[in-house]
């Protein structure tokens, strides 16, 4: 859907309605917890995906009937979950993470499209926060048993937080001090493996070695997310607000408008 068409879509619902991210497992995981929250009674799921990912999408329709089923199961028709919606911004993934690897890679010494893209799916959602709750239910984890995810890094984590702070919209993480999958697996109530019935990227584990061991330095990242990350992002979420239809071309006029790629 394009975002003006999702604008009249949602006029009739309830001011308060919560933005709830629908990917896998995780993020199901956090609309359940946040549903726990008595300020939160209604939810609007939103997908958004990446122009790097493949699979079978479909997939999504069943994970959502379960959790709507398991929302009904826990609190009948105290708790909305309100249709699915998809969403998606391909020129503005593409100027994040894609369009200027030359210019990352030249003054950070590092590339990763993952952090912008976590942080692409929380500011393309803003808009939408901001006609309802101003709230985003993101379903980020700072460890997975242990295993670290550099988009999902306390660095990372903060800086997204950041971004949407910008915009007064609240981006809410519940379960992001969970580091045990089986906790998430018994919120959700049903069999599900982490990565499993899910689309697939086709950067996943991009920045780690052969043998699955996860390489960075943390003075780049700080570096790129304060120095790329935010401006930009602040930058291309203003244009977005203001012109929901903007293109790729007018995104990167944006960004050296401001003097976001000095």
């Amino acid at each position: 859907m394009k975002l003006v068409e999702i604008y009249k879509a949602i006029l009739t619902l309830p001011p308060d309605t919560v933005i709830g991210e629908f990917a896998g497992r995780d993020s199901v995981a956090a609309i359940l917890k946040a549903l726990e929250d008595d300020t939160i009674s209604h939810i609007l799921p939103i997908a958004t995906f990446a122009p790097t990912e493949y699979g079978d999408f479909r997939i999504l329709e069943s994970n959502f009937n379960r959790m709507r089923n398991r929302v009904q199961e826990i609190y009948g028709d105290k708790k909305s979950i309100f249709p699915l919606v998809y969403y998606n911004n391909f020129d503005m993934w593409s100027v994040i993470n894609g369009r200027l690897t030359d210019y990352l890679l030249k003054k950070f010494g590092f590339y990763t499209p993952c952090i912008g893209c976590h942080a692409y799916f929380h500011l393309v959602r803003i808009p939408i926060a901001l006609k309802l709750g101003k709230r985003i239910i993101a379903g980020e984890r700072e460890s997975h048993d242990g295993r670290i995810k550099i988009n999902q890094s306390a660095e990372a984590l903060n800086s997204y937080k950041k971004i949407t702070s910008h915009f007064d919209v609240d981006l809410l993480m519940p379960i992001r001090n969970w580091d045990n999958g089986d906790d998430v697996e018994q919120l959700i109530g049903w069999n599900w493996e982490e990565g499993e019935a899910h689309q697939t990227c086709a950067y996943s584990g991009n920045y780690s070695d052969i043998d699955g061991t996860v390489l960075y330095e943390k003075e780049k990242i700080t570096a790129y997310l304060n120095e790329f990350l935010f401006p930009v992002c602040i930058s291309l979420g203003n244009l977005l607000v203001n012109n929901p239809d903007a293109s790729k071309k007018q995104m990167l006029d944006e960004l050296k408008r401001r003097g976001c790629l000095l």
